[in-house]
């Protein structure tokens, strides 16, 4: 049996707990749309998001301008996050060359080779939003104007 490459494994895990940041933030932003608790919004799939989208719409012009922009990157982010998460990972290398992996989208059948690089670039990506969104609630917590970014 061949085994995924520490490296490969390593960045997953990274994306996991990034997204896992990210996913709080926005259902902290979003718990108004489920009686103020973010933990029941949290504990939905796809739920974080859709309660995030509801929240800004409500929000000052300022922050709802800052905020929307944010939430759909975060979408994106996250979309391609279960992507990699959910897809299978492929390996048709002989044991001991265990260096060609790929994921197999369960969905279009689509391979696509991993690239350790890239998986740290996407968990880079989902903490990036997740910071972005983490300046903006903490702007409109204060009463303060949105830093520019």
């Amino acid at each position: 049996m061949t085994r995924l490459p520490d490296e490969v494994v390593s960045a997953v895990g990274r994306i996991t707990i990034a997204a896992g940041d990210l996913e709080l933030i926005l259902s902290w932003i979003g718990a108004d749309q489920a009686g103020g608790n973010a933990f029941e919004v949290l504990a939905r799939p796809g739920e974080p998001v859709r309660a995030a989208r509801g929240s800004v719409e409500f929000a000052a012009s300022e922050y709802r301008q800052a905020y929307l922009p944010v939430v759909e990157i975060a979408a994106k982010l996250l979309a391609k996050r279960h992507a990699v998460v959910s897809a299978m990972w492929v390996s048709e290398a002989p044991d001991g060359l265990a260096q060609r992996w790929e994921l197999l989208d369960d969905k279009t059948h689509v391979r696509q080779l991993v690239d350790p690089r890239a998986l740290d670039e996407l968990a880079r990506q989902l903490l990036e939003a997740r910071n972005r969104l983490v300046e903006i609630v903490t702007a409109q917590l204060n009463n303060e104007p949105v830093p520019t970014s």
